[in-house]
């Protein structure tokens, strides 16, 4: 008798044990996930907004927004401004949408705001905040804190609109309600806490009636739970990385886009600045004569050429990124097997460019240069020297 008393007493408390340890682990876990969760959910909404600021910012025409003033109201590059600038407001979850411009000195207004119902006046001036700051200075930013104003409460991105000299004329500004923003979180929160909960219920009442097989069970629902969590995690990442695709990839050619351009410029410094910096080479493509096709022929014409240049860029220099980095100019990486035959390459494409001349076909001049450890310090240094190659080859082409 004594020693079945205390074999079930041992049972007791090994259960009792098992029982609090698997009461601490859940708990333990809970904790984890949804600090984990909470985290990637944030991570993903702010980058959710950065990616629509930074699509709209790329669609904007920088050199519209240069200098642009309230007289300007319905000119051609005001409307086409306000155009873009609506649809995304009409077609994107967000609250409002709009264009900054830098006065100096951490202090910018109001240019274009189409909201339909009471907008912005122009020269309004705007809350500073150090994500704008950031924006001004060429990086996107959201702010980690939200703003309140006449028109409520208000997390916001912003995205740097670039000329086509590469200079920040604008800043586009998109707000998202801090209400939505703090209720997704806590309701991913309460969801958590809510499975956490659930979990550590069953596990008790199974801990004391089924023992170990339906602790095991619970085991494998809470592992189901937790892979659904995670499944429903990589279809919000599959949406927004159609976004990502529309903000660095040129909608008229298909190439990388002017904001791709400077990931990869600052990828290049920072191997620059190490140890072993690899070798590359820049080519600068400049499209003659797309001005005067535009004015005579219009626009679509001048797409048309946009496209036959960026067709043969891509089609001869195939192993190497190519970037569209303003209206009629290009660039291309030189990386692999292009930048080791890059004087037959560029050699060739000449040479179709002369005939091209002569046949009345596009015409692209071309400019490159190499990176020479131990004299060039930064990228620019070899891009500078190839965009001076591209202007010699321009004159040379014009004298012809």
């Amino acid at each position: 008798m004594n020693t079945t008393d205390n074999k079930y007493r041992r049972s007791k408390r090994n259960i009792m044990i098992a029982l609090i340890l698997l009461i601490l682990s859940n708990i333990f876990m809970g904790i984890t996930l949804m600090t984990m969760s909470k985290n990637a959910l944030r991570k993903q909404i702010e980058q959710r907004m950065l990616d629509i600021a930074n699509t709209a910012a790329y669609q904007l025409n920088g050199d519209d927004l240069k200098n642009i003033s309230a007289d300007d109201a319905g000119t051609e590059k005001y409307e086409r401004a306000l155009n873009t600038l609506r649809s995304f407001q009409i077609n994107i979850q967000l609250d409002y949408i709009y264009a900054i411009r830098a006065e100096g000195d951490d202090t910018f207004i109001f240019t274009i705001d189409p909201d339909p119902e009471d907008p912005e006046e122009f020269g309004a001036p705007i809350e500073t905040t150090d994500a704008l700051c950031k924006a001004a200075k060429g990086t996107p930013g959201v702010d980690k804190t939200p703003t309140t104003d006449e028109w409520g409460r208000f997390y916001s991105a912003y995205s740097p609109v670039y000329d086509s000299n590469g200079e920040i004329t604008a800043i586009v500004g998109v707000d998202f309600d801090a209400d939505w923003y703090d209720g997704e979180l806590n309701n991913h929160k309460i969801v958590v806490v809510a499975l956490s909960m659930f979990a550590i219920t069953v596990c008790i009442v199974l801990a004391f009636i089924l023992h170990a097989i339906r602790a095991e069970g619970e085991k494998n629902e809470y592992r189901k739970k937790l892979e659904e969590t995670l499944e429903r995690e990589q279809v919000q990442e599959q949406e927004l990385g159609s976004a990502r695709y529309l903000a660095y990839t040129d909608p008229l050619t298909g190439v990388k886009s002017k904001h791709a351009y400077l990931e990869a410029i600052e990828k290049l410094e920072n191997e620059i600045s190490g140890e072993t910096p690899k070798e590359f080479g820049v080519i600068v493509f400049d499209l003659n004569g797309l001005k005067m096709i535009n004015d005579t022929l219009g626009h679509e014409a001048g797409d048309g050429y946009i496209k036959a240049g960026c067709e043969l860029i891509c089609r001869k220099f195939c192993h190497s990124p190519v970037f569209r980095i303003g209206g009629d100019e290009f660039v291309v990486l030189l990386e692999g097997s292009d930048y080791l035959i890059r004087d037959g390459l560029l050699a060739d494409f000449d040479s179709i460019i002369e005939e091209n001349l002569v046949n009345g076909e596009v015409v692209v001049s071309t400019g490159m240069d190499i990176f020479v450890p131990g004299e060039d310090s930064c990228y620019s240094d070899v891009f500078d020297r190839a965009d001076k190659k591209m202007y010699e080859r321009k004159r040379l082409l014009k004298s012809m």
